[in-house]
């Protein structure tokens, strides 16, 4: 898998459907099949995108009524999917990997069938560090005084792992968020990692900090990404250049993504290529329903998932003249 380039637990014993609203297609939702798309808590803030998401499919196919399954979170809609409890949901596409094949949590119990529809957001993990520092690659870290990332936060931990795998010791500074904006401005600190909430848009503290403070982004290498995502830590990410001042070149970071994803067989082709032609072809509803009013690039990201897309979904792309990389086409497709 090469970096995301945008140019984009246990299973719970019960769980509450709500339909989907704003209206539908013009077929009689009892004529369509039923589809459940398990999301998240309904105290997320992520709730509502969901809901929106299902509203636009029903409204752009003739195929499906789509309703939202409430669960605790992406670790229990997984759950829900890979037991085919409902037939798409929201995933981490770090652990996605693991399902199919049956490694880690999932040992024993790997789904090959598993496939991606789309990308619903990307999570990079920013590192910021001052510019006179005297640190111009990951290698410099090396003694450096670092926070990474918000205390007890998995980008903390996923940090501190992925330096001692990639052998670079910084003097690690564990503080809050907040307070690590307060030590790097009183120079207490020499940079931290920040979790963006889009990988093509600037995080708003670090463009505050950047407003009085010379800082620039430092991202790993190409050969050092490669580690990363082959040790199953973390994915990666191509943040565009530009997307932060000072930042004349893309710059690698690490991170989560995570999309709805299904079995080859619970979702029908032309189920599935409805799906993401709604949200390839309607971009200023994607923009209303999502968190902060910004959509990333959904495409791009999707293009760059974890395991293969379902058959539907590398139809609409070819279709539409994008190039999907062999990885990413299921042996059930017919060219």
């Amino acid at each position: 898998m090469k970096n995301i380039a945008i140019s984009a637990r246990s299973l719970i014993g019960s769980f509450v459907i709500s339909a989907a609203v704003f209206g539908g297609s013009s077929i009689p939702a009892s004529a369509q099949e039923q589809i459940g798309l398990a999301s998240t808590s309904s105290a997320s803030g992520w709730y509502s995108f969901h809901a929106g998401f299902a509203s636009l499919v029903n409204r752009n196919t003739d195929e499906m009524n789509v309703s939202v399954v409430e669960t605790g979170g992406a670790a229990d809609s997984q759950a829900m999917v890979h037991a085919r409890q409902v037939p798409v949901g929201l995933g981490n596409w770090l652990e996605l990997p693991q399902m199919m094949t049956g490694d880690g949590e999932w040992e024993g119990r790997g789904a090959e069938t598993l496939r991606s529809i789309v990308a619903v957001t990307a999570a990079p993990n920013v590192l910021v560090v001052r510019s006179d520092s005297g640190i111009d690659s990951i290698e410099d870290l090396a003694g450096k005084r670092i926070n990474p990332g918000g205390i007890g936060t998995s980008t903390e931990a996923v940090t501190v792992a992925v330096m001692e795998l990639l052998g670079v010791e910084p003097d690690w500074q564990i503080a809050g968020m907040s307070d690590a904006a307060d030590f790097f401005r009183d120079r207490r600190i020499d940079g931290f990692f920040k979790t963006s909430g889009a990988v093509d848009q600037p995080d708003a503290l670090i463009e505050e900090l950047q407003a009085a403070i010379d800082l620039k982004l430092l991202g790993f290498s190409e050969e050092q990404a490669e580690e990363i995502r082959n040790s199953g830590l973390a994915i990666t990410f191509d943040v565009p250049a530009g997307t932060y001042n000072n930042q004349p070149d893309p710059v690698i970071s690490k991170g989560l993504a995570y999309g709805y994803f299904a079995h080859s067989d619970t979702l029908s082709n032309r189920q599935a290529y409805d799906m993401f032609r709604a949200v390839a072809e309607n971009p200023d509803v994607m923009d209303s329903i999502y968190p902060g009013g910004d959509a990333p690039d959904l495409i791009a990201l999707t293009m760059a998932s974890t395991i293969p897309l379902h058959a539907g979904v590398v139809e609409y792309l070819l279709e539409h003249g994008h190039d999907v990389p062999d990885n990413l086409i299921p042996e059930e497709f017919e060219r």
